[in-house]
């Protein structure tokens, strides 16, 4: 997801915010509902509002991940935000397990940090009094205390989901790190790399089973990156020890 396919957005902090152009299926996605649904023009407005903030929340979890990687001296290429989430290009990866680990967990710790911030403006709020009692999501989402609530729900779930140990998502890399610390990293990788695999078929089938199709095309896209990366880390390795010898 890089060069033509992707317009550069805005630079922040010295990173380059790219949008893929798959991401206009975002937007088709949004006037499909409301015109299926049936929608007025300010519950249009607020479900277009509340995947522009979900997309926002997004970034800020890539930018954990950048962040972080920038303490340990690892530049970010680029922040690419596709319909599927979004993906800081690093330079590099740490190839020190601990570091690894952090600049995993410092997107869903992102996540979690605007949860809690939310739960503390709710909570100022009031929630339980103002909350619309309505199962129907636009129309949650049409009330400021419910719209609060949602982004809340999502930030807890892009937190869970991503720690799922589905390499190369942030909780594979967790648990490659983790392996890292006993084994040999291109074993963790593998190790690492099957059970993505497996968890992305899973993806797969599950979504395609209910249509959920976001999950599809991450569980295509888990599988395949999982087998690319392990074959570029057991290449440059190959490499490394023809030198040596």
């Amino acid at each position: 997801m890089a060069g033509r396919e992707s317009a550069h957005l805005v630079t922040l902090l010295g990173i380059p915010i790219k949008v893929h152009w798959t991401f206009s299926f975002i937007l088709v996605f949004i006037g499909y509902i409301a015109f299926t649904e049936n929608l007025s023009f300010q519950a249009t407005c607020s479900f277009g509002l509340y995947v522009f903030c979900l997309f926002t929340c997004v970034i800020l979890h890539e930018y954990g991940h950048a962040l972080m990687a920038r303490y340990y001296g690892i530049q970010t290429t680029d922040i690419i935000i596709s319909p599927i989430g979004g993906l800081a290009r690093l330079e590099n990866m740490p190839s020190k397990p601990v570091q690894e680990l952090m600049v995993a967990i410092a997107g869903p710790a992102v996540n979690l940090v605007i949860a809690t911030v939310i739960l503390g403006i709710l909570y100022l709020k009031g929630i339980r009094g103002l909350m619309p009692d309505t199962d129907d999501f636009v129309l949650l989402i049409t009330n400021p205390i419910g719209f609060l609530f949602m982004l809340l729900l999502m930030n807890i779930v892009l937190c869970l989901f991503n720690l799922i140990p589905a390499f190369p998502m942030d909780g594979g890399r967790v648990l490659r790190a983790l392996l890292s610390l006993k084994l040999p990293r291109l074993i963790a990788t593998f190790i690492a790399a099957m059970i993505g695999k497996s968890i992305a078929i899973g993806f797969v089938l599950f979504g395609a089973y209910h249509q959920i199709f976001a999950l599809f095309f991450i569980g295509i896209f888990v599988f395949v990156m999982a087998g690319k990366e392990y074959k570029m880390l057991k290449q440059r390795e190959e490499q490394l020890t023809q030198r040596n010898d």
